[in-house]
């Protein structure tokens, strides 16, 4: 995470619970698209923007004891969470470190993967960032980004205040800098920086019964409040409106969503 200021979405407890449920939501899919990669025993690899969980536990298990995995995030909430959970676990491998995603004081050259997961999203800079994961990943060493594509974030049956909420999470995110559909620029922006072996997989989750990932649209809108009612996309009643007619539309037996895609990008640093 980069510095609070730049960072679109408001930290404290009801951020780090979406970012908890968010890292649980797409653990497998970081699995299997970790499994092709093949991260192996013995490396050194790190997780920008880990908030507190990241993919932390996934890296760990797969490096080993002779790996080292590094956690690197910015919010003092999201690193007490984080080494919370690192002590929870267990993970003797895995060290927490404080610092600016796109400035940080980690060595050049000294990660076999370099992983950042929706930073690119809420905040852009996207040659910047890219230039700070290129410089601490060892030559050889692999890159993945994971980022957003909103087209296929749906609710079934449509609703209105679904869309509402959409249309307005977007605009904010655009307002501040970010783009929620970031995902699209990914591969494109590895390849232009001369990467090699790049590659694309893409995952969405179905969602049913009222998981609670459903709630996303909820979710963003509230930590994007003071955004959207500051860029005039909402204003106070039409907001809480919407918010209230989403949770009654998630919550009825026939509905069902499917995620946004979450685009996963990687490329090998050439030698």
């Amino acid at each position: 995470m980069a510095g609070s200021r730049e960072y679109l979405l408001a930290s404290g407890g009801a951020e780090l619970e979406r970012l908890r449920l968010q890292a649980r939501v797409w653990q497998p899919e970081a699995e299997a698209w970790l499994d092709r990669i093949g991260i192996q025993p013995g490396w050194r690899c790190l997780d920008v923007g880990c908030g507190p969980l990241g993919i932390l536990g996934s890296l760990a298990h797969r490096v080993g004891p002779r790996g080292t995995v590094v956690g690197l995030d910015q919010d003092a909430v999201q690193l007490a969470a984080a080494r919370a959970h690192v002590a929870e676990s267990g993970f003797a491998n895995v060290e927490i470190v404080e610092a600016d995603a796109y400035a940080s004081a980690l060595p050049d050259n000294s990660f076999d993967f370099v992983h950042v997961r929706f930073v690119f999203a809420p905040v852009g800079r996207d040659d910047a960032l890219l230039a700070e994961l290129l410089r601490l990943a060892k030559p050889g060493g692999i890159i993945g980004i994971e980022e957003p594509d909103t087209s296929s974030w749906s609710l079934y049956p449509p609703h209105p205040a679904w869309e509402a909420l959409k249309a307005a999470i977007l605009a904010a995110f655009k307002r501040g800098g970010g783009d929620l559909d970031a995902g699209r620029r990914m591969f494109g922006l590895l390849r232009r920086a001369g990467l090699e072996d790049v590659t694309l997989r893409a995952a969405v989750v179905a969602l049913q019964d009222g998981h609670p990932h459903m709630r996303l649209p909820i979710q963003f809108a509230t930590s994007l409040r003071a955004r959207i009612l500051d860029g005039g996309l909402m204003n106070d009643a039409a907001l809480d409106a919407a918010v209230m007619e989403c949770e009654q539309a998630i919550g009825a037996r026939d509905s069902a969503a499917l995620s946004y895609i979450v685009t996963q990008v990687s490329g090998r640093k050439p030698q």
